[in-house]
């Protein structure tokens, strides 16, 4: 296919939500991708796309869990217990499961495996633990990837036996927050971990693995702002914060891949970098936030909602790598000055941190 259009869905936890907002902008304006590649929390709005899910459906299934944080957060009280016992530390390989997670991405998917997709196709990687290598999972016979013998393509371990939710559950695993994720290869298990580990925006697996000639990204990270009070958020977004660094770094270097460059790549960021980790409370306005900015992108580039020529007209205007907002333009000051919980939430009402919620649960569950 000439000029496929890749939508790139980067890591972001919780903060993934607004991927669900850019893409119900992405659909209004007719500019649905031919493939998907996302990490991270972005997997999971990948997956359930490409999967057959509408953005109109992604907004229903996430705002049915705004209020719902037990039913994805399971806690590993048996990991924590058995270490407490035993006074063995190493028995604690994370504090979420990740159980929940993949069942509820399981029973949402309209199919199972990537060979099963006919929407578009998907890429998501996930970093392996035991070797360090970044490992893709998607349908590469589909892709057309020809695999060296060693399952390689482009220096990618590449896999296709894995579910979608299992390729997702792998590539959420936030290391020392999610247990790995623990899948057989070849009769030895492969421990999977975050795949923003490697990277966080993976524009290169959208270009190398995916061909892709054209590219809308969502870049959730770190946008160079000055981010005040991390340490008072507690150890989980002080991890958050270094991924988020790391992603930023990474995407510069990226720009450098003599690969990237034949590509017409617009990056989305839409600001949003003081939710945490776990704050599903605030969904439905990171949605909006989402559908904000990437709409804001196309009324200023003179795109008109459904006219089948809005591919061609939007990337005409780009040659080198863009980001939406410039950095330093009014926009860009705007969104940083309105974030979504010091508009949404009074300083009264403000939910607690995260050690504030693990003790009011290990209340629970003594007075349980």
């Amino acid at each position: 296919m000439k000029n496929k259009l890749g939508f790139v869905l980067s890591g972001g936890s919780v903060r993934a939500a607004a991927h669900v907002g850019v893409l119900k902008a992405l659909e209004e304006y007719a500019l649905e991708p031919d493939l998907v590649v996302g990490t991270s929390g972005g997997s999971i709005v990948a997956a359930l796309y490409a999967a057959g899910l509408n953005a109109r459906q992604l907004e229903e299934l996430f705002l049915e869990y705004t209020a719902a944080k037990g039913r994805i957060v399971d806690f590993n009280w048996p990991g924590a217990v058995l270490s407490l016992l035993t006074l063995d530390i190493k028995r604690f390989t994370g504090v979420v499961r990740g159980v929940s997670i993949e069942r509820i991405i399981a029973q949402s998917l309209p199919v199972q495996r990537f060979s099963e997709l006919t929407k578009c196709q998907l890429l998501i990687p996930a970093v392996n633990l035991n070797s360090g290598q970044q490992t893709v999972f998607c349908d590469y016979r589909a892709l057309g990837l020809q695999l060296d013998r060693e399952g390689k393509y482009a220096d990618y371990p590449v896999r296709d036996d894995l579910t979608i939710a299992q390729a997702v559950r792998a590539s959420i695993s936030i290391p020392g927050v999610f247990v790995p994720a623990e899948f057989p290869d070849d009769g030895s298990p492969d421990c999977y971990v975050d795949g923003a580990l490697r990277d966080g925006y993976p524009l290169n697996i959208a270009v190398r693995l995916g061909k892709a000639t054209r590219i809308i990204g969502v870049n959730l990270g770190y946008a160079g702002m000055r981010r005040d009070k991390v340490l008072e958020e507690g150890p989980l977004e002080i991890f958050s914060q270094s991924l988020d660094i790391m992603m930023w770094a990474q995407y510069r270097d990226r720009l450098q891949d003599r690969a990237l460059t034949c590509s017409r790549i617009m990056t989305i960021n839409p600001l949003i970098y003081d939710i945490g980790t776990f704050e599903v409370e605030y969904i439905p306005q990171m949605i909006a936030r989402g559908y904000e900015v990437a709409t804001a992108l196309f009324r200023e580039r003179g795109l008109q909602p459904g006219r089948l020529d809005n591919r061609e007209r939007f990337f005409q205007m780009i040659r080198d790598p863009q980001n939406f907002p410039e950095k330093n333009s009014p926009y860009f000051a705007y969104l940083l000055e309105h974030q979504i919980k010091k508009q949404s939430v009074p300083k009264s009402q403000e939910k607690p941190g995260w050690l504030g919620n693990l003790q009011a649960m290990v209340r629970r569950r003594v007075h349980s």
